[in-house]
């Protein structure tokens, strides 16, 4: 007993001369633990830190490369100009439509604290790079919003003018759940084929954040109404996960992701040249073409060549007859890069896009049931479909089982 008592007494002696040696005072300790625990904000998505000017033509600009190689540097001036004190540095990029975006390399600066300086920017453009009678739109933030569907709302509580129904679901909504929308519509266009059901579908859209708070349902006129996020796809979408037509990765129905090399059941990121010494590091990393050991797959028409190739005979067609929809000043207007962080957003069709539904494609011997697959991937042409009454995707599977 003796022997610890005087061992505690020599570290407790120790303790003092190390203190007294190296003093620390309360502020020091209260910084260093500030320090550390502080954690810088996290990075804005893509989209939140772009926008674009777009052309009202939707053609390729003649002078793409110049303009990709000299706006950056023009838009710098322009800001300095005018004494603006946010970076000034950015990357372009000019896609098949002619539409110009910038993308700001500070994660952290929002794109719409540049919007004193989007008409300069535009004047500065248009002389620098005219194009006649189509000049660039002026410079807007890109689309940084998330659709909501709700369901089963009865027409006799909604109004029947289109433009009064923005005013009436912002105040019930914002009653609800305390979110303010920022548009809305019905998803039915058609008022004729509207009014021949009791009940109808509208869609809304909300900032990122809000549309956790109201999925998945939501307390309107009295009653709790189921709410889906909706998602953008037509037959010219492809979906990242599988590299087949017609949707996108968010409602794909594989279950295991395919290699646009090889077809086979791996990532992209995975895919490695069996190849141990291959020319082109096609063993360390995912190449196309590296060496004859690695041959090209497609998994849609299994012919040599990625998944992605332009020259595929399975990539769907744009025909004068049914000309694919550009609508203008969309998410299609720019060339933006998948932001995982961020939600899709729902294409509208053009103003002179008819307004009926299409008949149900011809789906391949391997795929589900219509029925089943309708209930998979919710697209806008099935809930428009849904909506005004059309029972092709019924008739369809009806006649597959007859036959």
């Amino acid at each position: 007993m003796i022997y610890k008592k005087e061992k505690k007494k020599k570290k407790k002696k120790k303790a003092a001369l190390i203190q007294e040696r190296s003093p620390v005072s309360a502020s020091s300790v209260a910084v260093a633990s500030a320090q550390a625990f502080t954690k810088s904000p996290p990075p804005l998505p893509q989209a939140v830190h772009r926008f674009f000017a777009s052309i009202t033509t939707f053609e390729p600009h003649p002078e793409s490369l110049r303009i990709a190689a000299h706006f950056p540097d023009i838009a710098a001036s322009v800001l300095r100009e005018a004494n603006c004190s946010l970076p000034l540095f950015f990357t372009r990029t000019v896609n098949d439509k002619g539409s110009v975006s910038l993308l700001g390399t500070d994660l952290h600066t929002p794109a719409s604290t540049y919007t004193p300086y989007f008409a300069p920017l535009t004047s500065r453009l248009n002389k620098a790079f005219p194009v006649g009678n189509s000049p660039w739109d002026i410079f807007k933030p890109a689309p940084n919003e998330t659709q909501l569907l709700i369901h089963s709302i009865p027409l006799a509580f909604l109004p029947s003018d289109d433009a009064q129904l923005f005013p009436s679901l912002h105040e019930s909504i914002r009653n609800a759940r305390g979110v303010s929308i920022r548009s809305a519509r019905y998803l039915n266009p058609d008022p004729e084929s509207r009014d021949q059901k009791s009940t109808t579908s509208v869609v809304v859209t909300v900032a990122p954040p809000d549309a956790y708070t109201i999925l998945p349902s939501i307390n309107l006129f009295s009653r709790n109404r189921n709410v889906k996020q909706m998602f953008s796809s037509s037959k010219n979408s492809q979906c990242k996960k599988c590299w087949k037509f017609g949707h996108i990765s968010t409602r794909c129905p594989s279950l295991l992701p395919i290699c646009p090399f090889c077809s086979l059941t791996h990532t992209k990121a995975e895919h490695r040249c069996p190849n141990p010494s291959c020319p082109k590091g096609g063993n360390l990393q995912p190449i196309l073409p590296c060496c004859p050991s690695s041959v090209a797959c497609c998994p849609n028409c299994q012919e040599e060549h990625s998944a992605r190739s332009r020259d595929c005979p399975s990539r769907p067609k744009v025909t004068p007859e049914a000309p694919e929809l550009r609508p203008r000043q969309t998410q299609d207007s720019m060339d933006l890069a998948e932001d995982q962080a961020g939600p899709s957003t729902v294409l509208r069709p053009a103003p002179g896009a008819p307004s009926h539904t299409p008949s149900a494609p011809v789906l391949p011997r391997d795929a589900p049931p219509a029925r089943q697959r309708a209930q998979r991937t919710i697209t806008i042409t099935d809930l428009a479909s849904r909506e005004s009454g059309d029972e092709s995707l019924d008739s369809n599977s009806s006649k597959g089982s007859a036959h």
